[in-house]
C-alpha cells in the first residue's frame, strides 16, 4: 500500500510510503491516496486528518519517469491520476493537516496546500517544479500567500525554505525538525474540542471557495496545459531532466 492508514484517538494519520524515492509520486501512488481521503472521509472513528511522508521527505513531487516522462511519450495528460476532487467530492469534510519535512516539491506542494492546515520543519524544502518544465502554475498564487511572494516562486522555480513560506502566510506552525507529526497532533486535538459540524462546514466552504478559484486559473491556460506535452521546449525540459 503506498499510502499508510492509521487512526489514534480520532485522528486517522495517512503517509506516503515510498521512502527510497522520496515519496516520488506516480499515478499509482495518487490513487491511493484518494482512496485513503475517501476512507477518511466514511471513518466514523476519526475526526480528523494528517497527511505526513515516511523517511527522509514529505515528497519530491511527480515521479519523472513514472509521470512526467510517460505524459511526454503519450504526449497527453490524459489518464493521469490527480488527487484534488477527493478534497471537494466529500461527504463530512473533515479536516486534513498536512505535515511536511524534507523534501515538499512540485505535484507534493499542491497536494499540500489542498489540505486544510500545513506544519513544517524547520528544514523543509519547497519549491514549484512545474515551471521548470514550461509548466505554469498561476493557480499557486492565490494559495502562497504573500503575492509577490508568490510571483517570484512561480516564476523563477527556486526553492525556497520554511522560513519563507511562514513568513508568506501559508505555512500553518513552523516547527523544530522531527516535530512536524506530533505538532500536527497538537493542533487536531485543539481542532477535536470543537463541535465537528461547525468545523466540517468550514472545511466545505473553505474548500469550495477554493475548488472555484482554481477552477478559474486552470481555465485561463487550459489550452496551453492541454498542449504542453507536445511543447517543444517543455519536451527538451523534461528530457533532460530525465537524463539528469
Amino acid at each position: 500500500m503506498s499510502v499508510t492508514y492509521e487512526v489514534v484517538d480520532g485522528i486517522a494519520f495517512l503517509a506516503f510510503n515510498r521512502p527510497e524515492k522520496h515519496n516520488a509520486l506516480r499515478d499509482e501512488d495518487l490513487q491511493s491516496l484518494i482512496d485513503q481521503l475517501g476512507r477518511l472521509d466514511e471513518d466514523d472513528d476519526v475526526q480528523v486528518g494528517i497527511l505526513s511522508g515516511n523517511g527522509r521527505s514529505f515528497s519530491s513531487g511527480g515521479d519523472v519517469k513514472a509521470r512526467l516522462q510517460s505524459t511526454m511519450e503519450e504526449a497527453s495528460t490524459e489518464g493521469r491520476v490527480h488527487e484534488g476532487p477527493a478534497f471537494t467530492s466529500c461527504v463530512n469534510f473533515k479536516p486534513v493537516i498536512a505535515a511536511v519535512h524534507g523534501y515538499c516539491l512540485g505535484h507534493a506542494l499542491g497536494t499540500a496546500l489542498s489540505c486544510d492546515h500545513l506544519v513544517a520543519a524547520r528544514s523543509t524544502v519547497f519549491q514549484v517544479t512545474e515551471i521548470t518544465i514550461g509548466l505554469p502554475m498561476s493557480s499557486f498564487v492565490p494559495r502562497l500567500g504573500a503575492v509577490g511572494f508568490a510571483n517570484e516562486v512561480c516564476t523563477t522555480g527556486r526553492m525556497f525554505s520554511a522560513e519563507e513560506a511562514y513568513a508568506a502566510g501559508f505555512v500553518t506552525r513552523l516547527v523544530d525538525d522531527g516535530r512536524h507529526l506530533a505538532v500536527a497532533g497538537e493542533l487536531a486535538r485543539l481542532i477535536m474540542e470543537n463541535p465537528p459540524s461547525g468545523v466540517r462546514e468550514h472545511v466545505r466552504v473553505r474548500r469550495t471557495l477554493a475548488a472555484e478559484q482554481l477552477e478559474r486559473f486552470e481555465a485561463l491556460s487550459a489550452d496551453y496545459h492541454a498542449g504542453w506535452s507536445t511543447n517543444a521546449e517543455a519536451r527538451q525540459a523534461v528530457a533532460e531532466r530525465s537524463e539528469g
